[in-house]
């Protein structure tokens, strides 16, 4: 009988090799980024717990889609309404301090939130209130952690640095919901807000913990109109970052819009009804598209160097686009899980290259503020798409007629189907226009 070899140690070195030049063994040989990395991966596990809990008790409580999308427009709206400035603040003041402060006070929101949940007073206006009091932390807190990405690796490791930090939220999405949908099940939605409020405290520790020089740069002397839409200037005069903000603002306005409504996707698409089974459904909803997400990243940050970025973009806006239409369709788990995977996977691709481009096309004196631009496109917009495919969900869910010219039409679709058919529609007009479209993206390496 022969004995099995062990294996040949060249071939070991050649593995250890490859690994030690990896871009994601690269990046995390900064003991800073590494800190960065824990913390925040850490504290969007909790976020993802809070997110499952909170769209299922929503939902459990009204029983209504256009109110389940209220409560993600409430957070998000703030973006939109100060995002392109809170750059400024990004750039204007200590990044440390602000993460800390800004950390601390979404602690407090959630475990307001926890207690008033165990103790039975919460109403669905306090969840829209803190919901929207968060928002607005948001628009600061988001620009600041992301550009600190910048000073704590070398400029020429930034382009692989980014994707590898958007793991922290695509990983965390991966346990978190998984996590969510049993801490649900066994404990309840209070336990989910309580560990939330715990969680943030790993990211203040990251803060504290980094040894890079945080602290604002020296800058002359400019007025303050100048510095509130000097970020936008540069975006908007910018050929390649105009482009890639439009197309941004339409996947975030029309394909992002089923995540909120994934509560009533269990229920009315997939047809499961019992509480038990629903909390665990949509757990795992979360998840498949957080796996999809994470294989996504993976390839992004494989080809951070590659001069394709402009492939992947269109590329991307395709597959959610017929994603979204092949998911209004699904009515077993076995075909919507790989469908939200691959819809996980799309998104986290074309925004995370989008992220990279906008810091690597953006000096560093106007990094905060250009940045600032990504975060309104991705979360400024979207708002209002959650918004309008909520009412539209709630809206066509019993009543599957409207008039038009007199004539009584019935719709082919409806509920959450229709709006995520619809969608997929938009999303796809978009790609088309990205596939057309050779000069705005032209030159993205």
């Amino acid at each position: 009988m022969v004995k099995p070899q062990p294996p040949d140690r060249d071939s070991r070195k050649t593995l250890s090799d490859r690994l030690a030049k990896s871009n994601l063994y690269r990046v995390l040989s900064y003991s800073d980024f590494r800190l960065l990395w824990i913390g925040a991966f850490l504290s969007f596990t909790g976020s993802w717990v809070q997110n499952v809990a909170q769209g299922y008790f929503v939902y459990q409580l009204t029983g209504d889609e256009s109110k389940l999308g209220f409560v993600s427009f409430c957070s998000s709206v703030p973006v939109f309404i100060f995002g392109f400035v809170a750059g400024t603040l990004a750039d204007a003041f200590n990044k440390r301090t602000v993460l800390i402060v800004t950390q601390a006070i979404f602690a407090i929101g959630a475990l307001y939130l926890a207690i008033a949940t165990q103790y039975r007073f919460v109403q669905y206006w306090q969840i829209v209130t803190v919901a929207f009091l968060l928002g607005l932390v948001s628009c600061v807190e988001m620009p600041t952690r992301q550009s600190v990405v910048s000073r704590v690796v070398p400029a020429d490791d930034l382009a692989a640095a980014v994707p590898v930090n958007a793991m922290t939220f695509n990983v965390a999405r991966i346990f978190g919901p998984a996590l969510g949908g049993l801490l649900l099940a066994h404990f309840g939605v209070a336990t989910c807000y309580l560990l939330n409020g715990i969680s943030f405290i790993a990211l203040i520790w990251a803060a504290m913990a980094i040894k890079a020089d945080l602290t604002s740069r020296p800058r002359s002397p400019q007025p303050i109109r100048d510095l509130i839409t000097e970020g936008y200037l540069y975006t908007m005069h910018d050929r390649r970052l105009r482009t890639l903000f439009i197309l941004e603002t339409v996947t975030a306005g029309f394909g992002l819009a089923y995540m909120p409504l994934l509560p009533a996707f269990v229920h009315q698409i997939l047809g499961i009804a019992g509480q038990e089974d629903a909390k665990r459904s949509l757990g795992s909803a979360f998840t498949a598209v957080g796996v999809g997400a994470f294989i996504g990243l993976l390839l992004v940050t494989q080809y951070s160097e590659s001069h394709r970025k402009a492939n992947i973009i269109r590329g991307s806006m395709w597959v959610i686009g017929i994603g979204l239409i092949l998911l209004s369709v699904a009515r077993v788990p076995i075909f919507a899980f790989p469908v939200l995977s691959c819809l996980g996977a799309a998104a986290v691709a074309q925004l995370n290259t989008t992220n990279a481009l906008f810091q690597l096309m953006s000096p560093e004196r106007l990094r905060g503020r250009v940045l600032a631009m990504h975060i309104w496109a991705l979360n400024g917009f979207s708002p209002f798409g959650v918004l309008f495919f909520g009412w539209l969900a709630n809206r066509t869910r019993t009543n599957h007629n409207f008039t038009w010219q007199g004539v009584v039409h019935t719709l082919p679709s409806h509920g959450v189907a229709l709006s995520m058919q619809l969608g997929g529609i938009c999303v796809l007009v978009g790609a088309l226009a990205a596939t057309l479209s050779k000069r705005g993206l032209s030159g993205l390496a």
